[in-house]
C-alpha cells in the first residue's frame, strides 16, 4: 500500500457506510471518501499531501546549505563550558537514534544547537520538525503531535499527520518540553519506547523514526521533586544531557559575541563597524546578562542603529 516512502493509500468508493469505511482504514489505507458527498473532503486531503510533500522537498534539497548554515565552527566562543557542551554534541552526531536533552536559560542557543546536531548529522537531508510546547494550547497540543483522524472531533473534517510522523526519518525537536501538561508526558513516553504514535480517533497505531532532541530552561530534576515531571520521562529524554552555560559565566565570550555581531550587523545595515573600547567592554564584562546571547545581539543591534 505505501511502498518506497509513499503516504497510505486513500480509498474512493460510492458507499456511504461507516462500517465498510473502519473495515477499510483496518486493513491500512488512510481514509474512505464516499463520492460525490466527500468530494470536497478528498480534495483538501490531496492539497494536504501535495503541500507535506513540497515542503519535504524543499526540507531535504539542500542538505549541504543547512549544514553549512549550522556548522559548529559557526558556534562563537572559546569558554572551557561552551567548548565542553559543543564536544558532547559532536560525539552524539552520528548516533542518530539517542534522545538529547538540552539545557540552559533562555536565550543560551539551545534552539540553534538542535539544529546543528541534526544538519550535521546522518539524518540531515530528513525533516527538522519542531514544536515549542507552550505556544499551542494545551487543548490542541496533543492533536498537533500525534494527528487525527476524520471526524475525531469537532471540525476534524480530514485526517491529519501528527509532527512525530512529518518528522519521519528525520528530528523532531520539543522545545520549553518542561512546561509539557502532565497528560501529555505519557504519551510522549509511550512514543518513545514503542515507536509508534496513535492518531486521534485512530484504531491502529503508525512507526515512526525520528531523532528526539528536547529542550528546556526548567530545572527537571526540581520539577520532578514536586511532581511537576514525569520521573520516567526525565530519565529518558536525558539518556544525553548537553547544559548551554549562560552568558555571564563564559568570561570574554561577551565580548568575542559583540565583535561578531557588529562585524556580522553592520554589514547587513551597511555601516562601519565601531570599535568596543575599554569603557564599552568592561560595561559589557560587568553586565549580567538575563536574557543571555539573544539579549546581547538584541543590545547590539540596537546600539548600532540608534549610537553615535
Amino acid at each position: 500500500l505505501a511502498a518506497g516512502g509513499a503516504p497510505p493509500a486513500l480509498v474512493v468508493g460510492a458507499r456511504a457506510d461507516h462500517r465498510l469505511a473502519a473495515a477499510l482504514v483496518r486493513a491500512g489505507p488512510a481514509d474512505y471518501f464516499a463520492l460525490p458527498g466527500d468530494l470536497d473532503d478528498l480534495r483538501a486531503e490531496l492539497d494536504e499531501r501535495a503541500r507535506r510533500r513540497d515542503a519535504r522537498a524543499a526540507g531535504g534539497g539542500h542538505p549541504a546549505a543547512e549544514r553549512a548554515a549550522f556548522d559548529f565552527r559557526r558556534v562563537v566562543g572559546e569558554s572551557a563550558q561552551l567548548r565542553a557542551a559543543l564536544d558532547r554534541a559532536a560525539r552524539i552526531i552520528p548516533r542518530d537514534r539517542a534522545t538529547v536533552l538540552l539545557t540552559g536559560e533562555t536565550g543560551t542557543g539551545k534552539e540553534l544547537l538542535a539544529q546543528a546536531i541534526h544538519y550535521n548529522g546522518p539524518r540531515a537531508a530528513q525533516p527538522f520538525v519542531e514544536i515549542n510546547c507552550t505556544a499551542i494550547p494545551a487543548g490542541l497540543l496533543e492533536s498537533e503531535l500525534f494527528g487525527h483522524e476524520r471526524g475525531a472531533f469537532t471540525d476534524a473534517r480530514t485526517a491529519k499527520p501528527g509532527l512525530f510522523e512529518a518528522a519521519h526519518g528525520g528530528t523532531l525537536f520539543l522545545d520549553e518540553i518542561g512546561d509539557l501538561p502532565l497528560p501529555l508526558q505519557g504519551k510522549i513516553l509511550k512514543v518513545l519506547d514503542e515507536k509508534q504514535v496513535r492518531r486521534l480517533g485512530a484504531m491502529r497505531p503508525r512507526e515512526v523514526d525520528v531523532r528526539i532532541v528536547a529542550a528546556t530552561h526548567v530545572d527537571l530534576e526540581e520539577a520532578v521533586a514536586r511532581g511537576a515531571f514525569r520521573e520516567d520521562l526525565y530519565y529518558r529524554l536525558s539518556v544525553v544531557p548537553i547544559h548551554l552555560p549562560p552568558l555571564r559565566e563564559r568570561g570574554e565570550d561577551v565580548v568575542l559575541l559583540a565583535e561578531h555581531f557588529l562585524r556580522t550587523l553592520a554589514a547587513q545595515y551597511d555601516l562601519p563597524v565601531p570599535p568596543i573600547d575599554p569603557p564599552l567592554r568592561r560595561a559589557l564584562l560587568a553586565h549580567p546578562w538575563p536574557g543571555n546571547v539573544r539579549e546581547l545581539r538584541n543590545g547590539v543591534e540596537r546600539a548600532l542603529l540608534l549610537g553615535d
